[in-house]
């Protein structure tokens, strides 16, 4: 027979069942591996989860989860909001991040596909994202997904001043007519 002695079962069990869906609590010790592969260093367990949560109860933020046989091997975290400089609502791509191991294999597209989708129906203008200059295989995935090259991002650690050496000598002071 055309299955030969395997039968119709293992002809199932060996189907590859791939999907992206929006994160969950649940998530948690699977998005918190992948933003430590991302960031190359491990956070405070707790610090981590509190911010996990506010994100997944914000309206603000979406976290997509790329699973495949119910394993998480990628996610891509969206922030919504509207901005001046724009005139309208943008996306960023705050992460994305895909399991060493799995990459190249085409997940980071599927996640930025469901991204952009996602970003169109919730009539955003604009999709943007920020990445490390030292990731220059990121930088050469988001131009293969017609993202351009337009900005630079400065940064600065806030670790690094007090309100002394900043100069604030006086109170500032905030008009609730403003």
């Amino acid at each position: 027979d055309v299955l030969g002695s395997r039968g119709l079962g293992d002809v199932y069990k060996r189907q590859v069942l791939s999907m992206i869906r929006k994160a969950v609590p649940e998530d948690m010790d699977i998005v918190y591996k992948l933003i430590s592969e991302l960031e190359e260093c491990e956070f405070p367990e707790s610090e981590f989860k509190q911010i996990y949560d506010e994100i997944l109860n914000s309206r603000q933020h979406c976290v997509f989860l790329y699973e495949k046989n119910s394993k998480g091997m990628g996610l891509l975290h969206l922030r919504l909001e509207n901005q001046l400089h724009h005139c309208g609502r943008t996306a960023e791509i705050i992460e994305l991040i895909i399991e060493e191991s799995h990459r190249s294999e085409g997940i980071g597209r599927s996640l930025i596909n469901a991204a952009f989708k996602y970003a169109v129906k919730q009539n955003c203008k604009i999709i943007e994202v920020t990445s490390n200059r030292k990731r220059t295989a990121a930088h050469r995935f988001y131009q293969k997904n017609d993202m351009e090259l337009t900005h630079f991002k400065f940064t600065t650690d806030t670790d690094k001043f007090s309100l002394y050496n900043l100069g604030f000598d006086m109170p500032l002071q905030y008009h609730s007519n403003l």
